[in-house]
């Protein structure tokens, strides 16, 4: 386990003892680093709606056309993906730099 991950994942545990959705998003992290899913770009369009956010526990990739603006937090981007949520007016936050901007979660869906 890289150094990165176990300051998000102390990051993220001081924010589960207080929120549901964050204990979620920490079953995800602290599965192994191979068992992260990377999710298409895509992938995004089926499911979340016009202007919400979605929260990627993995990798997102840059294969197919974001249809709609959205915010999407991920763990990590290729340079494509993080372009593409850029270019089709979205908002694009790696998750250290969401939980430092006091993202709380609310509204956010989790992908992965």
């Amino acid at each position: 386990m890289g150094e990165r991950d176990k300051l998000l994942r102390a990051k993220v545990r001081r924010l589960a003892r207080k929120s549901r959705f964050w204990a979620a998003v920490l079953r995800h992290l602290e599965s192994s680093a191979r068992r992260r899913r990377a999710i298409n770009i895509y992938h995004l369009n089926k499911v979340a709606p016009e202007g919400s956010g979605v929260l990627v526990v993995g990798k997102l990739l840059g294969v197919g056309i974001l249809k709609k603006p959205l915010k999407v937090v991920a763990f990590d981007y290729s340079d494509t993906a993080y372009r593409k949520v850029l270019n089709a007016g979205g908002e694009a936050y790696y998750l250290e730099e969401y939980i430092e901007r006091g993202g709380d979660g609310k509204g956010l869906i989790i992908v992965g």
